[in-house]
């Protein structure tokens, strides 16, 4: 199926839940703007900068639509007894919009579910698009939770990836969040970028540490085609690292995150306190349950399909908001579009849950793992590094392996530049 409507997805969502009465549910808004094009960021690459950074009368469309489809599919799921548990607001940068706009989208998720059993509302930021004002409007709706995405602290570094904030920008906002009432919140970093020594690495955690966040993010450079820093790797315009190099740089996050007393829950995810976990994060990629993506460019699972609005398609999405440009019911015959589920589990403490992964997918993993491709595919990550352990319930990597195996695959499969002979 290339495209499924309300008729259809309420159809499918019925059967399942119909015989299964767990029907949690988490919720993303995907907001498409940003002030800037990054020049490492995979999302941004096929859309134009001109719309990316669209001001809020070209805006109206967009928010209009999506409103459309959070009235139309809210109350669908709610009839469903689909109650959630979290919700994200991703993007792009949420916080382009003005307070009002975000008041008013908070308005209209709150009229369409019941979010009674909302355990966490978390909306991604940057440094530069943080104000009192949205702040303000955010929390008094309801959001308890930020992540700001800094990437470096290095005034270098972020210059030549494209960021449009300095590091003091960082420092101001998470005062402001402080301030502001909003104590858990996240930080997001990048390790491994091209040309980035370990020295300079450690500056930027010297920096991040003094603000003491309550919740870091590390993420692995990947150099996605298409994007600025990719080509300038093609180009060699800059040097890309190897897989060593990859590896070090996140070890020395790994180093310098432990010493100031924080653990790694989840592959890249950090805290102290277990309270400050992503429940976002922890409940996608723990399999917990089904998600509905709202928005040009949002994922969903419901009733054991794959849905999506796809980037590309943003006109389509405005001229027919109810209606999901992509839609895949989970089978054994394209084992591929699993990908992403069974490889985000297996970076959680927990592995693949068989019965939660049967639950999600409406299939056995056994049958899911005995297919060529996943043959192949777990195959590839033993040969990375991972070592599995199984029990009659779950498959897991052992967590000593999973940076390695992570980071090895990453050097063989998407670093642009890097081929397998320098990894």
């Amino acid at each position: 199926m290339t495209a499924m409507g309300p008729g259809e997805l309420l159809s499918a969502a019925a059967d399942v839940v119909r015989h299964d009465p767990d029907k949690r549910l988490a919720i993303y808004v995907h907001v498409p703007f940003c002030l800037s094009k990054c020049h490492f960021c995979d999302w941004v690459v096929d859309i134009p900068v001109r719309r990316l950074r669209y001001d809020e009368e070209e805006r109206r469309d967009y928010l209009d639509a999506l409103r459309t489809q959070i009235r139309l599919y809210g109350p669908l799921l709610t009839g469903l007894g689909y109650r959630p548990e979290v919700m994200y607001w991703g993007g792009g940068t949420p916080t382009r919009l003005t307070p009002r706009e975000l008041t008013h989208l908070a308005e209209t998720v709150r009229e369409s579910f019941d979010l009674s059993t909302l355990r966490q509302w978390s909306v991604e930021t940057t440094p530069n698009d943080l104000t009192e004002d949205r702040v303000t409007a955010l929390r008094e709706a309801g959001v308890d939770r930020m992540s700001i995405g800094v990437q470096s602290l290095s005034e270098y570094q972020l210059r030549v990836s494209g960021r449009a904030h300095g590091p003091d920008d960082v420092t101001r906002a998470v005062e402001l969040l402080r301030a502001c009432g909003i104590d858990n919140f996240n930080v997001d970093l990048i390790s491994g970028f091209p040309g980035e020594t370990l020295d300079a690495l450690g500056e930027t955690f010297d920096r991040l540490l003094a603000l003491d966040p309550p919740h870091v993010s590390v993420y692995p450079y990947r150099a996605t085609p298409k994007t600025v820093m990719a080509m300038q790797l093609t180009r060699r315009q800059i040097e890309a690292h190897d897989r060593t190099a990859m590896t070090r740089a996140y070890e020395l996050s790994m180093e310098r995150l432990r010493a100031a007393g924080y653990h790694e829950y989840c592959h890249g995810y950090w805290v102290r306190d277990p309270a400050h976990e992503d429940q976002d994060g922890n409940y996608k990629y723990d399999l917990t349950g089904d998600k509905i993506g709202f928005g040009s460019g949002a994922e969903s699972i419901i009733g054991h399909h794959l849905l999506w609005n796809e980037n590309r398609k943003y006109d389509e999405y405005l001229g027919h908001p109810d209606r999901f440009t992509f839609a895949h019911r989970f089978s054994l015959d394209e084992p591929s579009r699993l990908t992403a589920t069974v490889g985000g589990a297996l970076m959680t403490r927990k592995g693949v849950v068989f019965e939660r992964f049967r639950r999600l997918t409406g299939l056995s993993f056994h049958d899911v793992r005995d297919t060529p491709y996943f043959r192949r595919w777990l195959t590839v990550l033993t040969d990375c590094g991972a070592r599995f352990t199984e029990t009659p319930t779950a498959l897991r990597m052992e967590s000593d392996t999973i940076h390695r195996a992570y980071i090895t695959h990453l050097a063989y499969t998407m670093y642009s530049g890097l081929t397998p002979e320098r990894a």
